[in-house]
């Protein structure tokens, strides 16, 4: 018995992340593996003429128009696999970079522009097969860069791998084995689309001991936009400075950057300064006060089966013991002066 399931615990999916469009992270091969020497599979764009075989694709369609695609999905295991195959949806992770919606029978968004590919195919150990889609992008379609995916994962539902025990009770956790490619769509001319990424807000945040900044980044254009975020605080007349490269965010979405901030003081506003540059030379600059929380006047313990008290942070402080011993006092002297009381009335 599995005591505890994590239904999508460790997701080995290195979904391929689209170059050029997150120029500061490489593209990765869309390859799922299992356990070692097991099984693994992926899936990837078919070779061009010359041989090369490119880690996503890139087409330029009209709105109305059709485009084609070749992808390869290989079975590197030593077993058959039966793989379910489902378009998918291309979304901005929650720190930046573009990442993938969970795979269902239902498309959504551009994921719906990829036809023609098969519900599953059946792929004996060490074999490929090649699968002809179609992207049909609407009529309507405004210009811009949209991006779907092509995920592969297995038909079967995996059996949970054990993880141990504790108190009689298993630890289990269920692999979800998942491979996508991207298919980064362009509609109208790329030269004409306007690139705009904006900060919208910059918070302090405490990542347990460590002060953070939380930098909200939203693509207001009609291209993938990535950049680099440069900070600098002023703390006691001396500029703190920061710097994160910021993954990619895809048109009409948001990401929140975070950069560590140490040195940082908390519960006190400081003077920040936030740079943004991406696309050609393009920059953006947010200037504000920033105030990192304070340390938590409270804290939860564990006092018994099934009971918690509330403490101070910092402990319980000396004026809090004092005052729970004159209380000690007080109902000390009260229980002598009932007893008191008790043998005058005994003695009447």
């Amino acid at each position: 018995m599995v005591g505890l399931e994590y239904r999508r615990a460790v997701r080995l999916a290195a979904a391929v992340v689209v170059a050029g469009l997150a120029a500061v992270t490489p593209a990765l091969p869309a390859m799922a593996v299992g356990l070692p020497g097991t099984d693994a599979f992926s899936i990837t764009p078919a070779p061009d003429s010359a041989g090369l075989a490119p880690s996503y694709f890139s087409m330029t369609v009209a709105a109305g128009g059709v485009a084609s695609g070749t992808a390869i999905i290989s079975n590197e295991g030593q077993t058959t696999e039966k793989l379910d195959i489902d378009p998918t949806v291309g979304v901005t992770a929650g720190n930046g970079g573009s990442a993938y919606a969970d795979p269902t029978h239902r498309c959504s968004g551009p994921g719906c522009w990829v036809t023609g590919l098969p519900g599953a195919v059946t792929l004996p150990a060490d074999s490929k097969e090649q699968l002809q889609f179609t992207v049909h992008v609407p009529a309507k379609t405004a210009p811009g860069q949209y991006l779907a995916g092509i995920t592969v994962q297995p038909a079967s539902k995996p059996l949970p791998v054990p993880l141990g025990s504790k108190g009689g009770r298993s630890l289990g956790a269920v692999i979800i084995r998942v491979a996508t490619v991207g298919v980064a769509v362009t509609v109208g001319r790329l030269s004409a689309l306007a690139t705009r990424l904006q900060i919208r807000s910059v918070s302090g945040v405490a990542l347990e001991t460590l002060p953070r900044l939380d930098i909200l980044l939203e693509n207001t254009g009609q291209t993938f936009a990535h950049g680099t975020v440069k900070a600098s605080c002023v703390v006691s007349g001396k500029s703190l400075r920061f710097s994160l490269l910021a993954g990619t965010v895809l048109p009409g979405q948001q990401a929140v950057i975070p950069v560590n901030a140490g040195g940082l003081p908390r519960g006190t506003p400081v003077p920040c300064t936030v740079r943004l540059s991406y696309g050609h030379g393009l920059v953006d600059t947010w200037a504000g006060l920033v105030t990192v929380p304070a340390l938590p006047r409270t804290r939860i313990i564990h006092t018994g089966p099934g009971v918690y008290a509330v403490i101070p942070a910092g402990g319980i402080p000396a004026w809090a013991f004092a005052l729970i011993g004159l209380s000690v006092l007080a109902l000390a002297a009260v229980v002598v002066l009932l007893l008191r009381l008790r043998r005058v009335r005994h003695a009447g």
